[in-house]
């Protein structure tokens, strides 16, 4: 083989390495670089020299977040509502997408985002997006306090049954998995005086959407406070129809009261939705502790 010593070639490998240097250097700073500008007024983010989106908070119409085929969390803005939109990587500012989306959503839906809700609805969020859903589908998209029919669910959340990956997963995937559109959406149960009547119109709400929006299968995940009203339990252990699983979760135990069909069963098999409820208790018990301290 052929072997070279020497300064000469030394030098040659150099300078096409310090060449190249200079030219990632170069591509990044004024080609890939991105810089995100946000105000009470809206936002501008620009890429390398280039001037990008401007836009102000009264355009708006929903934001969300979604994780890409990456596994990388971004925030999309609606200037429609389930139209036109524009995906905005908070990373350009070092600020976590869970924050910007919170601080946009308190901008353009200042009332309902203004709304205390329980901690549990941030946390089966994070949950969601961290992939606990994976099983079931591919819930890559979630909002908060989406409103429907004059129904405001505190978290939504909705995607496909083929998951997004990487060379002989997406493969499988396309070639095997069907293509459904899939939501799931989490609400209280309140109080319970007319309990059983306020969860029957959230199912009616759902199913109305699965018709309009073309949605295969949908979930409704309900929170209480103690075991939810025996009016409820009933009416979710018999709930028949086998596009919407039903379950309901009692947040002081974890035990879980689901709808017999395939969709609910799989809410308590698939979903780990009870470890969900440790994990938020024990997350909730750290930070009363430290307000103690």
């Amino acid at each position: 083989m052929l072997q070279l010593t020497g300064i000469g070639p030394a030098a040659s490998l150099a300078v096409p390495a310090a060449l190249g240097g200079i030219l990632a250097v170069y591509i990044y700073f004024f080609r890939v670089q991105q810089t995100l500008e946000y105000d009470d007024n809206g936002y501008s983010i620009s890429k390398g020299r280039k001037e990008g989106q401007k836009h102000s908070w009264s355009e708006l119409r929903e934001c969300s977040v979604i994780r890409d085929s990456y596994g990388r969390h971004k925030v999309r803005v609606y200037v429609e509502r389930d139209g036109q939109h524009f995906d905005i990587d908070s990373k350009a500012s070092g600020v976590d997408p869970f924050t910007l989306r919170d601080y946009i959503l308190g901008r353009i839906k200042a009332k309902e985002a203004s709304t205390s809700e329980p901690d549990v609805f941030d946390g089966l969020e994070r949950e969601i997006q961290r992939g606990r859903a994976n099983w079931i589908a591919d819930l890559s998209e979630t909002f908060r306090f989406y409103q429907v029919s004059g129904d405001i669910f505190p978290v939504m959340a909705r995607g496909s049954t083929r998951p997004k990956g990487f060379l002989l997963s997406r493969f499988v995937a396309v070639t095997l998995m069907p293509n459904y559109e899939v939501a799931l959406y989490a609400h209280e149960v309140g109080d319970s005086e007319g309990a059983k009547t306020r969860v029957t119109r959230l199912v009616r709400v759902i199913e109305n959407l699965r018709d309009e929006k073309n949605i295969k299968w949908s979930w409704l995940l309900l929170f209480n406070d103690g075991a939810p009203p025996s009016s409820v339990a009933s009416f979710i252990e018999e709930f028949g129809n086998k596009d919407v699983g039903i379950g309901c979760i009692d947040t002081s135990t974890g035990r879980i009261t689901i709808s017999k069909n395939q969709l609910g069963v799989s809410l308590a098999k698939q979903m780990r939705l009870n470890q969900l409820i440790r994990d938020l208790k024990k997350r909730r018990a750290r930070r009363q502790t430290i307000q103690a301290g």
